[in-house]
């Protein structure tokens, strides 16, 4: 049996959410005067007066199927429509032998595309920095860092740490590194000193890390709001031509308030030591690089570049045009004397890792998940769910997928990993072997909102059609219900999970229409 419903939602206040009540207009006639029906559910509790019509204006379409067996199923898992592999790179020789400065170009360029990008990388490689020496730092006028610590906040002296005698020689390599270059100087008669925490990179080098949180604990917040990832990932997508930046030791790049220096103190095993850039570990470090990039590349921002702090996307629409807004990039990089790193770059690539995602024209796809062993205790478990937190928008019905990990989380439970637990472990694991690839939204075409309420969570899924009028997942979306939504009837629960989706994913549907597809038995 097939039906058809239009749900007319527009700033008329057509659905209303109070405490208590979800009054929910439905349209049954073509004409000017449209026959109504009214269906309210006591579906919420406890809610303050919410009024969804004004967020956006849209058209849902229920077209539902319904079938018995449909009850316990997940919203559909659509088949990948697109593959999404990363472009292979090649090294380019900006230097010579004896001082070579390697950089990545794509090898897909053509022979006459890639000289291009080699004579614009070598007119531009005062850009790069191949060493800390070739940091001058970041234009004063651009940015510099304050503290802002709190008046009336005492100075704290952490005690001084004790090292494996292997590790000292390491710790005071990198700190003579940071001497030589100019980014620390000494002190004497400190009023704040902070530990420093030697941290091993994957090369085996060692990084000199300062524990600042006694210091971040008397500055307060700075709330320039850094991108939303998962919506500068969507951005990314959907362009011919991608450059990938990584700024070099991007935070070092930004000098310290002169009078804040003195504040960032720490002691290493020889002598006391404070900044004069700005290090990694302060409490508003991200906020002011991104001030930075704001100040940059503010009329590019959000057209032909996308930056989350020190990461930076440049993306032409057109393939030809991607030489000239990389010319302008180089420029605006030179003039406030920012470096890139360039063992980080990619140059004139159709995909490349960003944020954790691989991004390519026609798809997002998941890094190798890194998720080997089960979790042996309570830590490694909260560990996954964070992993997994991460990765949900990739991952059909994850609510429902962790439901036996919930009992384990709860506190005073013996954690005891049970055949349940080990089940779903080996079924999520198995789901992010396959790399699930998600595309970006098209503008101009309708979005299809599948929703399922199932006995403990509601699941949606958010797809689109391509061009060749298959479906392609754009979003995932689940959550557990809490123990009075338990309760619910199965249309409470699925006005819960339409809700959810209303809350969650109001930034597709303000610029798209929306035809909403529900199975669930009656």
């Amino acid at each position: 049996m097939r039906r058809q419903t239009t749900l007319a939602i527009s700033c008329g206040k057509v659905l209303k959410v109070k405490a208590q009540i979800v009054v929910f207009t439905q349209v049954q006639s073509d004409d000017e005067d449209d026959r109504k029906s009214v269906a309210s559910s006591n579906y919420i509790s406890n809610s303050t007066e919410e009024d969804f019509a004004q967020i956006y204006h849209i058209t849902l379409i229920e077209d539902s199927e319904i079938e018995d067996e449909d009850a316990e199923d997940a919203p559909v898992e659509l088949e990948e429509g697109v593959k999404a592999t990363i472009d292979e790179l090649k090294e380019v020789n900006l230097g010579n032998t004896e001082d070579p400065r390697p950089i990545y170009t794509s090898v897909s360029l053509t022979q006459q595309e890639d000289g291009a990008y080699i004579t614009l990388l070598h007119e531009f490689k005062d850009v790069f920095a191949w060493s800390y020496k070739k940091m001058p730092g970041l234009d004063p006028k651009v940015a510099v860092h304050h503290l802002l610590v709190k008046k009336g906040a005492h100075p704290v002296k952490q005690g001084q740490c004790r090292f494996r005698p292997k590790l000292i020689p390491l710790i005071e390599n990198e700190v003579n590194k940071l001497i030589e270059v100019g980014f620390i100087r000494e002190v004497k008669y400190p009023m704040w000193i902070s530990s420093i925490v030697p941290v091993r990179k994957k090369n085996g080098q060692i990084r000199v890390c300062v524990d600042f949180r006694d210091l971040n604990n008397t500055c307060p917040k700075d709330d320039f709001p850094l991108p939303i990832a998962e919506l500068m990932i969507d951005a990314t997508t959907g362009h011919e031509d991608l450059s990938f930046m990584d700024g070099s030791s991007g935070y070092n790049q930004i000098r310290m308030a002169p009078t804040d220096e003195e504040l960032t103190i720490f002691r290493p095993p020889k002598g006391i030591y404070c900044y004069k850039v700005m290090p990694f570990g302060l409490k508003n470090a991200g906020a002011t690089y991104q001030t930075a990039m704001q100040r940059i590349f503010d009329d590019m921002l959000h057209k032909n570049i996308e930056c989350y702090v020190d990461d930076l996307v440049l993306k032409s629409k057109k393939r030809e045009d991607h030489l000239y807004d990389l010319r302008k990039v180089f420029e605006r990089l030179r003039r406030h004397q920012l470096k890139m790193n360039p063992s980080k770059c990619a140059f004139g690539v159709t995909s490349e890792k960003c944020l954790g995602f691989n991004v390519r024209q026609r798809g997002i796809k998941i890094e190798q998940a890194k998720i080997d062993a089960e979790p042996r205790n309570i830590h490694e478990l909260k560990s996954l769910q964070g992993k997994l937190a991460y990765l949900r928008r990739f991952i059909s019905n994850l609510a429902s997928r962790c439901q036996p990990f919930s009992r384990l989380m709860k506190k005073d439970v013996l954690f005891e990993w049970d055949e349940a637990c080990d089940k779903a472990f080996k079924s999520i694991k198995s789901y992010l072997m396959k790399h699930p690839v998600l595309v970006a939204p098209v503008h101009g075409r309708p979005l299809i909102l599948y929703v399922v309420a199932q006995e403990r969570s509601v699941g949606i899924l958010l797809a689109q059609k391509n061009d060749k009028g298959k479906e392609n997942a754009l979003y995932y979306l689940s959550r557990t219900m809490t123990p009075n939504e338990l309760k619910y009837s199965p249309i409470e629960k699925l006005y819960l999970a339409l809700i959810f989706a209303i809350q969650k994913l109001k930034h597709y549907f303000q610029s798209h229409s929306i035809i909403w597809s529900q199975r669930r038995t009656l």
